[in-house]
């Protein structure tokens, strides 16, 4: 092992679980450099100022650089102000498994809160914007960024070193608004220096409204995952100008969160266009039926996923069997379909109603398998 070259030693680290990387790099010397750039591969901070600054103190590791960071995740959360300690203890959000009849301890707590939230509030637009360009620039071949909310898509904590020293020093958690649009705000205007990024990531409710107006052109984004978009009466519009700043899209996930009648939550969809998309998955909309025809059979799609979609109009017989005709046409997935009768009255498992769903798109002669007694109501209910 003294005797193998680095990148032979890089290569075997890649393929270690992090707790051996771990006990990889202290072997020795060789072992920590050729460790190295497997243990930054993924990276993930908070947003916070302190973090920011630890991240830019990793960047200046004798033991390599930040180069090898392919993937980078940005947590963000809203924390809780309390304007005295009796607040501060009195918030929802405040860890009481923590030892509050320890006067001492509590004191000290409290105080470190103080100064975090000092550093917090502070933070401008200006501020972000120059962290956030700051901390790219270290991360030369990144390829995928992912922005989350702390509590976003988890039923614990966050399991983030960070996170849990953090929470430990000041005795409080972020809130649960899962609102990401401030922190995009403040990535939107460096995001074009990222000349390698080719994912980009939201995990976190993203109110369109709350990003600054104007276009940007992120050319070199190929994959764009949007797990929670607020959609609502009147926000069919924003929607398509943020989507507009992704030309080159090639995948798209897009899952929408209502605002309002459930009814409105719509995607524009006549609005959206994409030269190159091949893989579209859509999730928690309604649209009408000619509406998602359209949109199908302008874009060269190679797999559309449907969950949890709804028509206003139309209906998913009339839907599948114009689909029937496309050529070239789409791998549609219906996926989390819950079970449903055939037309001869059994009941019909997720697996069998794709597979009748696939053999349906693929024999024209192939009668459609699903009852529709009333012609006009969906019969192919997406849930998920």
């Amino acid at each position: 092992m003294e005797t193998l070259p680095l990148e032979l030693l890089s290569a075997i680290a890649l393929e270690l679980p992090i707790t051996d990387l771990c006990h990889f790099r202290l072997v020795n010397r060789r072992h920590a450099y050729g460790g190295f750039p497997a243990l930054v591969r993924k990276l993930s901070f908070l947003n916070t100022m302190g973090t920011a600054e630890a991240l830019q103190t990793l960047g200046r590791s004798r033991y390599g650089s930040l180069g090898a960071t392919h993937h980078l995740t940005i947590y963000d959360g809203a924390w809780p102000v309390a304007a005295s300690q009796e607040e501060w203890m009195d918030q929802f959000l405040f860890l009481r498994s923590r030892k509050i009849f320890n006067p001492m301890a509590t004191q000290l707590a409290y105080h470190r809160y103080q100064q975090f939230l000092r550093h917090e509030v502070s933070r401008t637009f200006e501020m972000d914007v120059r962290l956030f360009r700051t901390v790219l620039a270290n991360f030369p071949s990144l390829r995928e960024l992912t922005l989350s909310h702390i509590h976003a898509l988890r039923t614990g904590y966050l399991n983030n070193a960070h996170f849990h020293s953090l929470t430990n020093n000041i005795w409080v958690i972020p809130s649960f608004e899962s609102f990401v649009a401030k922190a995009m705000s403040r990535l939107l205007p460096v995001l074009g220096a990222c000349s390698r990024l080719q994912r980009l990531n939201v995990d976190g409710l993203l109110d369109i409204r709350d990003l600054p107006p104007g276009r940007h052109q992120f050319k070199t984004i190929q994959h764009l995952c949007l797990n929670a978009v607020l959609a609502g009466e009147g926000l069919e519009d924003s929607i398509a100008n943020f989507l507009g700043n992704f030309p080159g899209l090639t995948t798209l996930t897009i899952k929408t969160f209502p605002r309002g009648p459930v009814y409105h939550q719509r995607l524009p969809l006549q609005q959206m266009q994409w030269s190159h998309l091949q893989f579209c998955e859509i999730i928690g909309t309604w649209v009408p039926e000619n509406e998602l025809f359209n949109f199908i059979e302008r874009h060269p799609l190679k797999r559309l996923a449907l969950n949890d979609v709804n028509l206003t109009s139309g209906s998913w017989k009339s839907f599948f069997s114009r689909a029937r005709g496309l050529k070239p046409r789409p791998n549609i997935i219906c996926q989390d379909i819950l079970p449903r009768k055939s037309e001869e009255g059994w009941r019909l498992e997720d697996y069998k109603s794709q597979r009748l769903l696939d053999w349906f798109l693929t024999h024209p002669n192939f009668p459609w398998p699903f009852p529709d007694p009333d012609n006009d109501i969906p019969t192919f209910s997406l849930q998920a």
